[in-house]
Protein backbone atom coordinates (compact mmCIF):
# COMPACT_ATOMS: atom_id res chain seq x y z
CA UNK A 1 0.00 0.00 0.00
CA UNK A 2 2.97 2.36 1.25
CA UNK A 3 4.42 2.03 -2.46
CA UNK A 4 1.01 2.44 -4.27
CA UNK A 5 0.92 5.32 -2.86
CA UNK A 6 4.23 6.79 -3.65
CA UNK A 7 3.92 6.13 -7.16
CA UNK A 8 -0.05 7.65 -6.97
CA UNK A 9 1.59 10.92 -5.32
CA UNK A 10 4.90 11.29 -8.14
CA UNK A 11 2.41 10.32 -10.63
CA UNK A 12 0.42 13.23 -9.40
CA UNK A 13 3.51 15.87 -9.48
CA UNK A 14 5.06 14.66 -12.45
CA UNK A 15 1.30 15.55 -13.83
CA UNK A 16 1.63 19.13 -12.49
CA UNK A 17 5.00 19.84 -13.70
CA UNK A 18 3.76 18.89 -17.29
CA UNK A 19 0.80 20.97 -16.92
CA UNK A 20 2.84 24.05 -16.04
CA UNK A 21 5.90 23.48 -18.51
CA UNK A 22 2.12 23.42 -21.39
CA UNK A 23 0.84 26.96 -19.76
CA UNK A 24 4.50 28.64 -19.46
CA UNK A 25 5.00 29.32 -23.51
CA UNK A 26 1.01 30.49 -23.69
CA UNK A 27 1.55 32.79 -20.79
CA UNK A 28 4.78 33.87 -22.76
CA UNK A 29 3.13 34.76 -25.99
CA UNK A 30 0.51 37.46 -24.28
CA UNK A 31 3.39 39.50 -22.46
CA UNK A 32 5.31 40.39 -25.59
CA UNK A 33 8.37 42.91 -24.52
CA UNK A 34 7.73 46.01 -25.90
CA UNK A 35 11.04 46.33 -28.01
CA UNK A 36 9.97 43.15 -29.71
CA UNK A 37 6.11 44.16 -29.92
CA UNK A 38 6.45 46.09 -33.52
CA UNK A 39 2.78 47.39 -32.97
CA UNK A 40 3.24 48.78 -29.76
CA UNK A 41 5.99 50.84 -31.20
CA UNK A 42 4.41 52.09 -33.77
CA UNK A 43 1.50 52.84 -31.76
CA UNK A 44 3.75 54.59 -29.37
CA UNK A 45 5.23 56.41 -32.55
CA UNK A 46 2.03 58.17 -32.99
CA UNK A 47 2.69 60.30 -29.66
CA UNK A 48 6.17 61.34 -31.04
CA UNK A 49 6.56 64.87 -32.98
CA UNK A 50 9.25 65.84 -35.00
CA UNK A 51 9.63 69.53 -34.18
CA UNK A 52 10.74 72.50 -36.35
CA UNK A 53 11.42 75.78 -34.27
CA UNK A 54 10.96 79.19 -35.56
CA UNK A 55 12.34 82.52 -34.81
CA UNK A 56 9.99 85.20 -34.44
CA UNK A 57 10.46 86.48 -38.13
CA UNK A 58 9.20 83.36 -39.54
CA UNK A 59 13.08 81.52 -39.91
CA UNK A 60 12.99 77.87 -38.75
CA UNK A 61 16.04 77.68 -36.30
CA UNK A 62 16.49 74.27 -35.20
CA UNK A 63 14.96 70.91 -35.78
CA UNK A 64 14.23 68.78 -32.67
CA UNK A 65 11.93 66.21 -31.51
CA UNK A 66 8.92 65.93 -28.93
CA UNK A 67 6.56 63.91 -27.37
CA UNK A 68 3.37 64.20 -25.75
CA UNK A 69 2.79 63.36 -21.71
CA UNK A 70 0.39 63.90 -19.10
CA UNK A 71 -3.09 65.10 -21.50
CA UNK A 72 -2.84 64.74 -25.00
CA UNK A 73 -2.52 68.52 -25.19
CA UNK A 74 1.14 68.61 -23.44
CA UNK A 75 4.25 68.01 -25.30
CA UNK A 76 7.28 67.24 -23.77
CA UNK A 77 10.90 68.59 -25.27
CA UNK A 78 14.29 69.78 -24.34
CA UNK A 79 14.49 73.80 -23.10
CA UNK A 80 17.37 73.84 -25.55
CA UNK A 81 15.28 72.89 -28.59
CA UNK A 82 13.00 75.94 -28.13
CA UNK A 83 15.62 78.15 -26.89
CA UNK A 84 15.23 81.17 -28.98
CA UNK A 85 12.07 80.66 -31.11
CA UNK A 86 9.18 82.25 -30.81
CA UNK A 87 6.74 79.19 -32.02
CA UNK A 88 6.92 75.57 -32.60
CA UNK A 89 5.48 73.53 -36.07
CA UNK A 90 4.99 69.72 -34.67
CA UNK A 91 5.17 67.41 -37.69
CA UNK A 92 3.25 63.90 -37.02
CA UNK A 93 3.77 60.59 -37.69
CA UNK A 94 0.98 60.95 -40.22
CA UNK A 95 2.65 64.21 -41.46
CA UNK A 96 0.12 66.29 -39.80
CA UNK A 97 1.17 69.85 -38.64
CA UNK A 98 -0.07 71.26 -35.62
CA UNK A 99 1.68 74.53 -33.79
CA UNK A 100 2.82 75.27 -30.48
CA UNK A 101 3.22 78.62 -29.15
CA UNK A 102 2.23 78.07 -25.62
CA UNK A 103 4.37 77.36 -22.93
CA UNK A 104 3.55 76.10 -19.46
CA UNK A 105 6.82 75.50 -17.99
CA UNK A 106 10.10 75.00 -18.18
CA UNK A 107 13.67 73.99 -16.09
CA UNK A 108 16.74 75.57 -18.46
CA UNK A 109 19.33 73.87 -15.88
CA UNK A 110 17.92 70.61 -16.30
CA UNK A 111 17.15 71.73 -19.85
CA UNK A 112 13.17 70.70 -19.49
CA UNK A 113 10.31 72.91 -21.26
CA UNK A 114 6.57 71.93 -21.17
CA UNK A 115 4.47 72.69 -23.86
CA UNK A 116 0.63 72.73 -25.06
CA UNK A 117 -0.24 72.32 -28.85
CA UNK A 118 -2.83 75.50 -30.11
CA UNK A 119 -5.08 72.23 -31.56
CA UNK A 120 -4.93 69.25 -29.64
CA UNK A 121 -3.90 66.29 -31.41
CA UNK A 122 -5.68 63.15 -31.92
CA UNK A 123 -2.81 61.02 -30.41
CA UNK A 124 -2.52 59.89 -26.88
CA UNK A 125 -0.23 60.51 -23.93
CA UNK A 126 2.59 58.20 -23.65
CA UNK A 127 2.46 56.25 -20.50
CA UNK A 128 5.49 57.68 -18.01
CA UNK A 129 7.86 55.28 -15.35
CA UNK A 130 7.01 56.64 -11.96
CA UNK A 131 9.02 53.74 -10.37
CA UNK A 132 12.55 54.60 -10.67
CA UNK A 133 13.94 51.08 -10.84
CA UNK A 134 16.25 51.29 -13.52
CA UNK A 135 19.29 49.12 -14.11
CA UNK A 136 22.23 49.13 -16.12
CA UNK A 137 21.67 46.23 -18.99
CA UNK A 138 18.17 47.12 -19.32
CA UNK A 139 16.51 47.11 -22.92
CA UNK A 140 15.60 50.76 -24.12
CA UNK A 141 13.89 52.04 -27.70
CA UNK A 142 14.22 55.19 -28.67
CA UNK A 143 11.94 57.70 -30.81
CA UNK A 144 12.89 60.83 -32.29
CA UNK A 145 14.33 62.68 -35.38
CA UNK A 146 17.66 62.24 -35.65
CA UNK A 147 18.87 64.24 -38.78
CA UNK A 148 15.30 65.43 -39.25
CA UNK A 149 14.45 62.04 -40.04
CA UNK A 150 11.06 61.78 -38.74
CA UNK A 151 10.16 59.19 -35.57
CA UNK A 152 13.49 56.64 -36.19
CA UNK A 153 13.75 54.29 -34.32
CA UNK A 154 16.60 52.76 -32.37
CA UNK A 155 17.52 50.28 -29.70
CA UNK A 156 20.01 49.54 -27.10
CA UNK A 157 20.42 49.41 -23.65
CA UNK A 158 21.21 51.36 -20.53
CA UNK A 159 24.87 51.69 -19.99
CA UNK A 160 25.71 54.01 -16.63
CA UNK A 161 23.83 56.60 -14.43
CA UNK A 162 25.47 59.88 -13.52
CA UNK A 163 24.38 63.40 -11.45
CA UNK A 164 26.33 66.23 -13.17
CA UNK A 165 25.14 69.54 -12.65
CA UNK A 166 22.21 69.18 -10.81
CA UNK A 167 20.86 66.74 -13.66
CA UNK A 168 20.28 63.14 -13.41
CA UNK A 169 21.58 61.37 -16.52
CA UNK A 170 20.42 58.20 -17.97
CA UNK A 171 23.71 56.97 -20.18
CA UNK A 172 22.31 54.27 -22.86
CA UNK A 173 23.33 52.92 -26.51
CA UNK A 174 20.32 53.30 -28.63
CA UNK A 175 22.12 55.63 -31.27
CA UNK A 176 20.91 58.98 -31.88
CA UNK A 177 21.95 62.62 -33.54
CA UNK A 178 20.92 65.74 -33.94
CA UNK A 179 17.72 66.62 -33.79
CA UNK A 180 17.15 63.75 -31.81
CA UNK A 181 16.65 65.97 -29.00
CA UNK A 182 13.32 66.39 -26.89
CA UNK A 183 12.59 62.62 -28.39
CA UNK A 184 11.98 59.65 -25.94
CA UNK A 185 13.61 56.86 -24.60
CA UNK A 186 10.86 53.96 -23.59
CA UNK A 187 11.67 50.52 -21.02
CA UNK A 188 10.67 47.08 -22.26
CA UNK A 189 7.16 48.23 -20.59
CA UNK A 190 6.85 50.96 -23.49
CA UNK A 191 7.23 53.57 -20.87
CA UNK A 192 9.11 57.14 -20.96
CA UNK A 193 12.20 56.99 -18.61
CA UNK A 194 14.13 59.87 -19.91
CA UNK A 195 14.14 62.68 -22.58
CA UNK A 196 17.18 61.66 -25.76
CA UNK A 197 19.24 64.84 -24.72
CA UNK A 198 22.77 64.43 -26.05
CA UNK A 199 25.39 62.64 -27.67
CA UNK A 200 29.02 62.47 -27.35
CA UNK A 201 30.43 62.77 -30.78
CA UNK A 202 33.91 62.02 -30.23
CA UNK A 203 32.69 58.61 -28.54
CA UNK A 204 30.52 55.53 -29.67
CA UNK A 205 26.95 55.21 -28.46
CA UNK A 206 27.65 57.01 -25.33
CA UNK A 207 24.40 59.15 -25.25
CA UNK A 208 22.14 61.01 -22.52
CA UNK A 209 18.81 61.30 -21.35
CA UNK A 210 17.41 63.39 -18.64
CA UNK A 211 15.27 61.30 -16.25
CA UNK A 212 11.52 61.11 -16.19
CA UNK A 213 11.45 61.80 -12.50
CA UNK A 214 12.53 65.53 -13.37
CA UNK A 215 9.89 66.04 -16.20
CA UNK A 216 7.57 64.65 -13.84
CA UNK A 217 8.49 66.88 -11.05
CA UNK A 218 8.40 69.78 -13.21
CA UNK A 219 4.73 68.83 -14.28
CA UNK A 220 3.86 68.68 -10.45
CA UNK A 221 5.04 71.86 -9.72
CA UNK A 222 2.96 73.72 -12.15
CA UNK A 223 -0.14 75.44 -11.36
CA UNK A 224 -2.37 73.99 -14.44
CA UNK A 225 -3.24 77.30 -15.21
CA UNK A 226 0.04 79.99 -16.06
CA UNK A 227 0.88 79.47 -20.07
CA UNK A 228 2.60 82.01 -21.79
CA UNK A 229 4.16 82.69 -25.09
CA UNK A 230 7.21 80.70 -26.26
CA UNK A 231 8.43 84.06 -27.75
CA UNK A 232 7.57 86.37 -25.64
CA UNK A 233 8.86 89.36 -27.33
CA UNK A 234 7.86 92.77 -28.99
CA UNK A 235 7.12 92.37 -32.69
CA UNK A 236 6.08 88.87 -32.24
CA UNK A 237 4.77 87.14 -35.04
CA UNK A 238 3.27 83.95 -35.64
CA UNK A 239 1.25 82.22 -37.91
CA UNK A 240 -2.37 81.87 -37.26
CA UNK A 241 -3.13 78.25 -38.86
CA UNK A 242 -0.67 75.52 -39.78
CA UNK A 243 -1.60 73.56 -43.33
CA UNK A 244 -1.80 69.45 -42.02
CA UNK A 245 0.21 68.64 -44.66
CA UNK A 246 3.47 67.79 -45.74
CA UNK A 247 5.97 70.90 -46.60
CA UNK A 248 6.89 70.60 -49.92
CA UNK A 249 10.43 71.07 -49.15
CA UNK A 250 10.85 69.96 -45.86
CA UNK A 251 13.80 67.54 -46.96
CA UNK A 252 15.41 70.37 -48.88
CA UNK A 253 18.81 71.16 -47.09
CA UNK A 254 21.90 73.38 -48.35
CA UNK A 255 25.37 72.51 -49.08
CA UNK A 256 28.75 73.93 -50.47
CA UNK A 257 30.20 71.59 -53.11
CA UNK A 258 33.66 71.90 -50.99
CA UNK A 259 31.98 71.40 -47.81
CA UNK A 260 31.29 69.17 -45.40
CA UNK A 261 28.29 69.97 -43.63
CA UNK A 262 24.35 70.42 -44.64
CA UNK A 263 22.03 73.34 -43.87
CA UNK A 264 18.71 74.22 -42.93
CA UNK A 265 19.44 77.97 -43.78
CA UNK A 266 20.78 79.22 -47.11
CA UNK A 267 21.90 82.42 -45.84
CA UNK A 268 24.15 80.64 -43.22
CA UNK A 269 27.25 82.23 -42.39
CA UNK A 270 28.99 79.01 -42.16
CA UNK A 271 28.68 78.22 -46.10
CA UNK A 272 29.13 79.89 -49.80
CA UNK A 273 27.67 79.42 -52.56
CA UNK A 274 24.50 77.52 -51.34
CA UNK A 275 23.23 74.66 -53.48
CA UNK A 276 19.86 72.57 -52.75
CA UNK A 277 20.66 69.09 -52.01
CA UNK A 278 17.92 66.47 -50.35
CA UNK A 279 18.47 65.75 -47.26
CA UNK A 280 18.92 61.83 -47.61
CA UNK A 281 21.04 62.76 -50.71
CA UNK A 282 22.65 64.99 -48.52
CA UNK A 283 23.32 61.99 -45.49
CA UNK A 284 25.07 59.32 -48.15
CA UNK A 285 27.22 61.58 -49.29
CA UNK A 286 28.38 62.02 -46.02
CA UNK A 287 27.43 65.48 -45.11
CA UNK A 288 26.86 66.38 -41.29
CA UNK A 289 24.32 68.69 -39.98
CA UNK A 290 26.01 72.15 -39.56
CA UNK A 291 26.10 73.27 -35.88
CA UNK A 292 24.70 76.43 -36.53
CA UNK A 293 21.56 75.49 -38.32
CA UNK A 294 20.84 72.13 -36.06
CA UNK A 295 21.45 72.50 -32.35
Amino acid sequence: MGSQRIHCYMAAVVSIIMACMLLCPIMALGETAFVDNADAIEKAADSVFMLEVFSYNKQRIAVGSGFIAFDSSLLITNYHVIDGGSYVVAISDDKDQFLVSQLCCYDKGKDIAILKFDQTPKAEPLPLDTDGQLKRSQTVVAIGSPAGLRNTVSIGNISAFYTKEGKDWIQFTAPISSGSSGGALLNNEGEVIGITTATYASAQNVNMAVKIEEVIKLYNNWDKKTISRIGNMRGYSYPVTVQSKEPSDENVVWVTASGSKYHNNPNCSKMRSPIKLDLLEAIERGYEPCGKCYK
